[in-house]
């Protein structure tokens, strides 16, 4: 092929240049473009009794882990059967939340007319999240915009800072500990200030440049009080089940509430940390990408390989991640079904190799945390004032 088609090789996981995609022949946009649209075409003609098969028998196999973990929780006598019912409470939940939740909203069921269930417009999360609040910042505002300064609302969510045009203050010094201790904990519940856009409200009232850095989340349509309303609502529908209905019904039948409650905790504190990890471990967020890429789709995809990085894990962990493991390919093709993804990977890394593309994938998911991490901690901190020339002379 021709060498000029060839994308620049990016450094490392931590080049804070700009894109390294911002320069290439554009004859390189219509090739990728080709090469990607023909691997999702060719998984989308294959759509069929496999996809359904799989995530129906995920849902049963949720549902046996909930029976089981509340099973173990109510009635345990030890800490050993307390812990199994921890473990099987969190599975389920897991499964719920980024296996099956996150990617039935995605629209990644939507091919299916048997199981409407699992269609996006109708699927009710098992997760303290207004869907229709997701899919507005989610899926049309992220998923476009991947890591495009001040159009991807989670390039920096809350008080996050990951990039040094975001403009710098105070808070910024602490977010590593806060978000570690305070945010991932509760992260799941912490959505919705996001998504409807209360975090923005937050940032405008306490953030020196208010939202200057940060996506700004429309909301059209929808009232300070309807917003209110859909936020506790997705909230208490957990809330009240975790923390109330199955406590109380313990209490009723002659078990302890508070091991109840105490065991759902801990599973709810698990859950958080794991889908936090994973999604904050896999939206690398150097360098960021060009607001006009969306303008040429080769470019797009582009764009999606440059902000995205793996890592590696068995199929069966992949589950646990909700595939988000591959989140290149979830990235470059978000509507289909994830568990497709690990087959997906590896002709995504053959377009790659072909046209000199780096293909971002760390060597497991303790290494993507820890560069995600440096990441978070580098911006922490006020960004180094430049030299004067007097300065530079002088020494």
């Amino acid at each position: 092929m021709n060498h000029a088609l060839r994308a620049h090789p990016t450094p490392s996981l931590h080049d804070t240049r700009k894109s390294v995609f911002a320069d290439v022949d554009t004859a390189l946009y219509d090739h990728i473009e080709r090469e990607m649209e023909a691997i999702k075409q060719k998984h989308r003609d294959d759509l069929g009794a496999r996809d359904v098969d799989y995530i129906k028998g995920l849902r049963r196999k949720s549902r046996l882990f909930e029976s089981l973990g509340r099973g173990l929780l109510w009635v345990s006598p030890e800490p050993i059967t307390f812990s199994l019912g921890v473990f099987f409470v969190w599975l389920h939940r897991n499964i719920e939340s980024i296996e099956i939740g996150h990617n039935a909203l995605h629209g990644q069921y939507d091919y299916f007319p048997e199981i409407q269930q699992f269609h996006s417009h109708n699927f009710k999360w098992k997760a303290p999240v207004d869907e229709e609040g997701w899919r507005r910042e989610h899926n049309a505002m992220h998923h476009v915009h991947t890591n495009v300064y001040e159009m991807d609302p989670d390039l920096n969510h809350g008080i996050l800072r990951t990039n040094a045009q975001t403009p710098w203050n105070r808070r910024h010094l602490f977010q590593v500990p806060l978000y570690l201790l305070a945010a991932y904990p509760t992260m799941l519940y912490q959505f919705n200030s996001q998504n409807l856009g209360f975090s923005q409200k937050f940032r405008e009232q306490n953030f020196p440049q208010g939202n200057e850095g940060y996506a700004v989340v429309e909301t059209p349509g929808s009232t300070e009080a309807e917003l209110v309303k859909r936020h506790r609502l997705s909230i208490l529908r957990v809330l009240v089940k975790e923390y109330a209905v199955f406590p109380v019904l313990a209490l009723l039948t002659g078990f302890s509430f508070w091991k109840v409650a105490l065991g759902n905790l801990i599973a709810d504190v698990i859950n958080n940390y794991w889908i936090s990890l994973t999604i904050q471990s896999t939206h690398f967020t150097e360098p960021l990408q060009p607001a006009d890429a969306i303008k040429h789709k080769g470019r797009w995809y582009l764009s999606q390989l440059d902000s995205s990085v793996n890592f590696k894990g068995s199929r069966r962990m992949s589950i646990l991640w909700g595939h988000l493991n591959y989140q290149i390919e979830h990235h470059l093709f978000p509507d289909i079904p994830a568990h497709r993804y690990p087959d997906m990977a590896k002709e995504v890394k053959a377009v790659c190799a072909k046209y000199g593309v780096t293909y971002k994938c760390n060597p497991n998911w303790g290494r993507a945390i820890k560069n995600y991490l440096s990441v978070m901690w580098k911006h922490s901190f006020p960004p180094a004032k430049p030299v004067s020339p007097s300065k530079e002379q002088h020494a």
